[in-house]
């Protein structure tokens, strides 16, 4: 996304407060496993010819990252007020056309 749509100013990454919390979503049970970076990055750069002329798609970046500790647990208190955490994702429901 970074240099597919040249938003470039800055990286998540040097952004030490956002970084952590995508870090924190993404760890989140339910949503990061949910999430599947290289379809995301194979759509951006196959499927905008116009902006990727080549349809060269870039390797990387190392999604071990997304793994790394946020350290938002610092900030105390529960992600889910009073409430509890959701469950695991539901299986989706498979429709057939006729």
């Amino acid at each position: 996304y970074h240099g597919h749509f040249k938003c470039n100013r800055s990286r998540l990454t040097e952004l030490p407060a956002l970084w952590a919390y995508a870090r924190d979503l993404f760890q989140t049970p339910g949503f990061g496993d949910t999430v599947d970076f290289a379809q995301i990055k194979e759509h951006y750069y196959a499927v905008h010819r116009d902006i990727n002329p080549t349809g060269i798609v870039p390797k990387g970046p190392d999604l071990a990252t997304w793994l790394t500790p946020h350290g938002r647990e610092s900030l105390g208190g529960t992600p889910f007020g009073n409430g509890t955490p959701p469950g695991p994702p539901r299986e989706p429901v498979r429709t057939t056309l006729s």
